[in-house]
């Protein structure tokens, strides 16, 4: 083992004594400037590390001639590295002579600790703007974080976004949710409109999550049936499935019938009244609707025949395509009421994605559109998994009992 005296000048010991003395000087500077003292103490390690380095490299020790030597040193080389503590200037890096000096202290290129572009990754899955993600973590690295950087290290949560896409799903699910909404992403002319499909779930316990999503480009049964063939195929088989909520979409429900035709459908009962909206005069409109609204709040179906009834009855001579729009599809439109009543409010509506998309929606306000579906999926993921995370810890308050059940049975 060869006796690296270099180590041993640059010794915390003796660093901490530098520190000492300047703290029976002026102590109240000392404790305000922290990180800089850090900074200092991580540079020397860094620097005696990699002189260690090159001595085990070379098989010679400063300034000694051997037999066993592979290479002579040829001075330095300085660059600047950004950590936690703040930026640390020109730390000398050896050089050899016939081959290019690899330190194991950090990467080639590396020019960042793991953890700032850990940093970064996190406030940025926060939901913050690229731009914003600078100015907020600028001013507590003590160096300048700009846009292409923070674009650069979000790139790294391509490998997330793959991973959160073909993870294994539990067949778990009692209720899943379904719907499609519209995202502008450039093309190679123009910006055009895509379809992303979601899915939504609530476990046996409680447990809420988004499922996956997928960028489709168009809302139609070949596309459906891919995304729902895939969920299937990852394991949510639909074993304890009671209900899949969507919308009226014909080519959403001809895929259902192929990949999950024992399990029954609800129609969202938000989309079901927008599009009896557009049947009405203004001036009806108000009244109209909130009539229907009665349908399902009724405790039964029993009574919610009832209020139909009597709500078809008054408006069929106003404004016929309204009710047959509800007509239509009434069987759908009530199979929430075989649900246990405290259940009946989470899957009646599509409403829990829409609100998942403001997220979405309010992230890119400041866009006109996504630069492409590679963004568009990051952006989507981020958001998706901080309210996954959210909710991971906040189980539906009418679910609780099951989830008492499995903490027991595990």
């Amino acid at each position: 083992m060869l006796e690296l005296t270099r180590v041993r000048e640059l010794t915390p010991k003796k660093i901490v004594g530098e520190w000492w003395e300047e703290v029976k000087e002026n102590e109240e500077d000392f404790w305000a400037n922290t990180d800089r003292h850090l900074r200092d103490l991580l540079k020397q390690l860094m620097e005696s590390t990699m002189d260690a380095e090159m001595q085990c490299y070379t098989g010679a020790e400063w300034h000694k001639r051997t037999e066993k030597r592979i290479d002579y040193r040829n001075g330095y080389r300085y660059r600047d590295y950004l950590t936690k503590n703040g930026p640390i200037r020109g730390i000398r890096v050896p050089r050899l002579r016939k081959e290019r000096f690899r330190t194991k202290v950090f990467k080639n290129y590396q020019a960042r600790q793991e953890a700032v572009d850990k940093a970064i990754r996190d406030v940025f899955m926060c939901g913050v703007s690229t731009r914003r993600v600078g100015e907020s973590l600028s001013a507590l690295l003590d160096a300048p974080i700009s846009a292409s950087t923070v674009s650069n290290v979000s790139k790294s949560l391509n490998k997330y976004v793959k991973e959160y896409h073909n993870r294994r799903i539990d067949s778990e699910y009692q209720y899943l949710i379904l719907d499609a909404v519209y995202l502008s992403i450039r093309g190679v002319a123009k910006a055009k409109k895509k379809a992303v499909l979601v899915a939504y779930g609530i476990t046996m316990f409680g447990e809420r999550e988004l499922i996956d999503f997928q960028i489709a480009g168009v809302e139609s049964e070949a596309k459906w049936e891919r995304f729902l063939t895939k969920l299937w195929e990852r394991g949510l088989k639909g074993k304890y499935l009671k209900l899949i909520t969507t919308d009226g979409h014909k080519g959403l429900k001809r895929a259902l019938e192929t990949v999950f035709s024992e399990v029954r459908r609800q129609a969202c009962w938000a989309h079901k009244l927008r599009n009896v909206s557009n049947y009405l005069p203004k001036k009806h409109r108000k009244e109209c609707i909130s009539e229907a609204r009665k349908i399902y709040l009724a405790k039964n179906k029993v009574e919610a025949a009832k209020v139909y009834k009597a709500w078809a009855s008054k408006w069929i001579k106003i404004k016929p395509q309204a009710v047959r729009c509800i007509e239509r599809e009434l069987d759908e439109l009530l199979a929430f009421m075989d649900c246990p009543e405290k259940h009946r409010i989470k899957v009646r509506t599509t409403n829990v994605i829409e609100r998942a998309f403001r997220e979405v929606r309010r992230r890119v306000r400041t866009m006109n559109c996504f630069r492409n579906e590679e963004s568009c999926e990051r952006i989507i993921y981020c958001i998706f998994n901080h309210l996954n995370n959210h909710w991971k810890q906040r189980l539906l308050r009418d679910f609780n009992q099951f989830s008492k059940v499995r903490s027991e049975s595990q």
